[in-house]
């Protein structure tokens, strides 16, 4: 069954970087996240997620810069998980955030009525294991919105290529695909498919330019009512992935 051949491939690796891409990794990131361009061309990740002006408590999974921070009400109760410090140090918003997580089993006796992330779920190397620790931190009606890049689908594809790689390759003459294909470890299908399987009310909404996943850069997913049969389902599998593995699977 699909679901079998799916969840085999979490958790995944990262391709390594060449070591002159490696040296420059942590600027490059940096620098991409606080580019004036890609801020632009990236509103309507932010401006899709709903309830911004809400005062609903939200945890924000890697949160990076926090340059999504300003498109929600600021006085709200606001976490984040963000593992690389050196990307929100210096932000202006840092102090107006609430708790700070490196990962999201640490956080401990919280619970959210929103999980939100803006390009994220593409470099998460094991999405089921997320989708599962955040199912219990979700309040009774929480949802999760997460806008994602239409990964594996030829506008996003040729677009990234025409604006970053060429970029990438002029400023630091490398080629951007070793950038890429260390970072986007996910495609849309794969997320979508892990999404439907982990929850139970799913949507999606594609962006401009043509609205659909073949002809648009982004999509934005909202789901929620965790599927509990199925996560009982993937608990058992992590528990003993060889009897699994071996003796096939019965999931619905």
């Amino acid at each position: 069954m699909k679901i079998k051949i799916e969840l085999k491939k979490f958790p995944k690796k990262r391709p390594p970087l060449p070591k002159k891409i490696k040296k420059i990794f942590n600027k490059f990131l940096l620098n991409n996240r606080q580019n004036f361009l890609s801020e632009l061309f990236e509103k309507w990740l932010h401006y899709s997620i709903k309830d911004r002006g809400s005062n609903k408590t939200v945890l924000e999974l890697g949160a990076g810069t926090l340059n999504h921070f300003k498109y929600e009400n600021l006085n709200k109760t606001y976490d984040i998980i963000e593992p690389l410090k050196f990307l929100f140090k210096n932000s202006i918003f840092k102090k107006k955030i609430n708790k700070i997580y490196k990962n999201i089993k640490n956080c401990n006796n919280s619970y959210y009525s929103r999980i939100i992330s803006c390009a994220v779920l593409q470099y998460h190397t094991d999405i089921p294991e997320l989708y599962y620790q955040s199912s219990l931190k979700l309040k009774k009606n929480g949802y999760h919105q997460h806008s994602v890049p239409c990964e594996g689908y030829p506008m996003w594809d040729l677009t990234r290529y025409l604006t970053n790689g060429l970029i990438f390759k002029i400023k630091y003459g490398y080629s951007f695909k070793y950038m890429a294909k260390h970072e986007h470890v996910n495609s849309l299908d794969e997320i979508i498919f892990l999404t439907k399987f982990f929850y139970k009310n799913f949507k999606i909404k594609y962006s401009y330019p043509f609205f659909s996943k073949f002809f648009s850069f982004y999509a934005n997913i909202e789901f929620s009512r965790p599927n509990k049969k199925n996560i009982k389902k993937y608990l058992e599998i992590k528990k003993n992935p060889q009897k699994f593995l071996s003796e096939g699977s019965n999931f619905v």
